[in-house]
């Protein structure tokens, strides 16, 4: 009897140390947001899309690695007429100054995808500003200057990084539309999908990298088929100004 009456007690006690943990880690991680690609939730200040109800869409791509996929996208973009905004990474611009100037030459937008790559969110807001200026600098080692746009690494933020970002002078901007292209990826089907699903004011994200194969063409695709529509390409500050924009708040 006195060993039934203590074990209800010690499950008792169990099952409430549990809910203190499980609290904890809830309100813990509450304030974090790793984005996922393709996810939904975005933190507030982050703009996402134009709300301008015009025909027109944004191009971006973000480069971290990679010389070849890169190239053949510059080489669709020139052939389509089409200026885009790439994000790319410091110490990426500096293993391929030829190809970030050839970007800078083609009149793309350039924003920063940080310069180590190292994700912000376990980051302190010093780290935070210096990778950025060591990014600004390489940039402006590039003869493009002012920069105005950044991207978290790794595609992972919270709130605070948002906000030391914003701090900084600069505009923290996502995407609408994030195009699934893997390395097996089939560029018809991709680039129908994207088709039906692009519409007035989105902004596209890419991946300009080495294994995705597939992205020029599903790029070429897509511009072909929008502009048969009606649409119109432009680069991220083209399309933000002057504009209504979304803000996603964090959830």
């Amino acid at each position: 009897m006195f060993f039934a009456l203590n074990w209800t007690r010690l499950k008792k006690v169990g099952i409430v140390i549990c809910l203190m943990v499980l609290f904890y880690l809830s309100v813990h991680f509450s304030s974090l947001v790793v984005l996922n690609v393709g996810a939904d939730s975005t933190p507030s200040g982050a703009i996402t899309k134009s709300l301008k109800g015009e025909r027109e869409i944004s191009l971006t791509f973000n480069v971290m690695w990679g010389d070849d996929v890169i190239v053949d996208i510059l080489d669709v973009l020139q052939q389509q007429n089409t200026k885009a905004t790439f994000f790319i990474n410091g110490e990426w611009a500096l293993r391929n100054e030829d190809i970030a100037e050839l970007i800078i030459e083609e009149n793309h937008e350039v924003g920063l995808l940080g310069f180590k790559g190292d994700p912000y969110e376990d980051q302190s807001t010093s780290y935070i500003e210096e990778d950025i200026q060591n990014g600004v600098t390489v940039l402006s080692n590039l003869d493009y200057d002012p920069l105005s746009l950044v991207r978290p690494p790794e595609n992972e933020y919270n709130q605070m990084v948002i906000d030391t970002i914003q701090q900084l002078g600069y505009q923290t901007v996502f995407w609408s539309v994030y195009a699934n292209v893997k390395h097996d990826s089939d560029p018809e089907e991709v680039s129908n999908h994207l088709i039906q699903e692009v519409d007035e004011g989105d902004i596209v994200l890419f991946f300009a990298q080495d294994n995705l194969t597939a992205t020029p063409e599903i790029v070429e695709r897509l511009i072909k088929q929008k502009k048969e529509d009606e649409y119109q390409f432009y680069t991220i500050s083209e399309l933000l100004s002057p504009a209504d924009v979304e803000l996603n708040p964090l959830e």
